[in-house]
């Protein structure tokens, strides 16, 4: 049995959006392209967003992702790593102008003033895409906003106790709380697995099922009656308490002629976090140059890659712009960080612990907030030994992104730095294999 990774980093300027199938064949004769061509695969789609800026390549990328999956196709997972406009004010036109069939959404879970902080930067730097009406509700209450893609499972994603499942802890078993968080399409099954529980809230008919795991579980996707040879989409949480929350509050509650106490005992309420974000544009602007800095919140990062060790025959393709590189070592996975912040030592050493013996697979490993000096460490390239660095960049200079230091950084590590762009011949195709033939 082969299992085909194909995954496109999409140019869409500063922000990000990624597209994965996941197949599994049996290869008699060698042609893996034509089976590529025939099996759908598992679908999934980290992010979809752009700045304002970068629209026009933003929507060309959804429209030609669109006509090569089809209307009606089902994705099986969209991932959203953290609530930025730029990782997802493309998620609507997506879902409804490729009318996808979307069946699970895993997202971090993040406190409302986290919300609030994170929307109150997009109106300082990017005020058009502060006025997404789908933005704005995603802020006020992200389960009723992504619920109106009429999804079968909403995953709210927590910070577990364990690594990834394969890491350290156990990985063939469901996750307690829930066995029955599971899917399946033609040619695949996956299930989640890993340590800890799951927490399934009460729901009326016809909702979405909302549950939320940890960090610790997993989706293993598999083919029929082949649960040793999967593939694993695993989270991690980088979670971030930020004091500058505090500093908001105090000055949005000023603006609103508010106590602190009192703000914070409304934005319980969904309506009122919407009408804040709705009609107080200026209140929220002021609160978040009282507290404006290079700071970076909850950030749900995601590993694409082998459940276990890879097969005997194994490979990554790898295609951008003019030229495409083939590596036959056994790293074939890609590690994706979002915007998590991973520049001091404590936060670094707990996204590599938890990954810690999946590292060794991981042949491209997407830089941390689109490669800026603030989130970055060097011992992230020295432990997990990438041999592609993907960055998603704006054309913007004094933003540093990707910065200097971190371009010397991989050029001294021996990998190749990919930058995507809204230029479409940037754009990152990668088919990874892996395969042990039959005795």
């Amino acid at each position: 049995m082969a299992i085909f990774n194909t995954r496109h980093q999409l140019p869409v300027g500063q922000g990000f959006f990624h597209a994965g199938w996941i197949r599994f064949t049996e290869v008699e004769d060698g042609n893996w392209i034509r089976a590529l061509e025939t099996e759908p695969g598992f679908f999934y789609v980290c992010d979809c967003g752009a700045m304002s800026k970068y629209a026009s390549a933003r929507d060309r990328e959804i429209a030609k992702l669109t006509a090569h999956v089809g209307k009606q196709a089902r994705l099986d997972l969209l991932v959203i790593s953290h609530m930025h406009a730029d990782h997802v004010n493309g998620v609507e036109k997506l879902v409804t102008e490729g009318e996808l069939q979307v069946d699970t959404v895993m997202m971090p879970m993040v406190e409302v003033k986290e919300r609030l902080l994170t929307y109150a930067s997009v109106a300082h730097h990017d005020p058009i895409s502060a006025r997404s009406t789908f933005y704005r509700e995603l802020v006020a209450h992200p389960v009723s906003a992504v619920s109106r893609f009429n999804p079968r499972s909403i995953l709210l994603v927590r910070r577990g106790d364990g690594g990834s499942p394969g890491s350290g802890s156990r990985d063939d078993g469901p996750l307690d709380g829930d066995p029955g968080i599971l899917g399946e399409g033609r040619g695949y099954v996956w299930k989640l697995v890993g340590e800890g529980s799951a927490d399934t809230k009460p729901r009326e008919a016809g909702t979405p099922r909302v549950v939320i795991i940890p960090d610790s579980s997993a989706a293993r996707v598999f083919a029929h009656g082949t649960w040793e040879e999967a593939w694993l989409l695993a989270p991690y949480v980088d979670q971030k308490i930020v004091a500058k929350t505090d500093q908001l509050l105090l000055t949005l509650a000023k603006e609103r002629s508010m106590t602190v106490k009192d703000l914070e005992s409304n934005l319980s309420d969904a309506s009122f976090v919407l009408g804040l974000v709705t009609n107080h544009l200026d209140d929220l602007k002021a609160a978040y140059k009282s507290c404006h800095g290079n700071f970076n919140l909850t950030s749900l990062c995601l590993y694409s890659g082998p459940a276990a060790a890879v097969g005997s025959e194994h490979g990554c393709q790898v295609d951008h712009g003019p030229w495409n590189s083939t590596t036959g070592q056994n790293r074939i996975a890609w590690l994706a960080t979002g915007d998590a912040g991973l520049s001091k030592v404590t936060r670094c050493d707990a996204f590599l612990a938890h990954y810690r013996d999946h590292l060794n697979k991981v042949s491209t490993f997407t830089l941390p907030h689109h490669g800026s000096a603030h989130d970055f460490n060097e011992k992230l390239l020295r432990e997990v030994k990438p041999s592609f660095c993907p960055v998603a960049a704006d054309s913007v200079k004094n933003w540093q992104h990707p910065a200097a230091c971190v371009t010397r950084a991989v050029a001294s590590a021996g990998a190749l730095l990919l930058v995507t762009n809204s230029d479409e011949t940037t754009a990152v195709r990668e088919t990874a294999w892996s395969h042990s033939p039959r005795a």
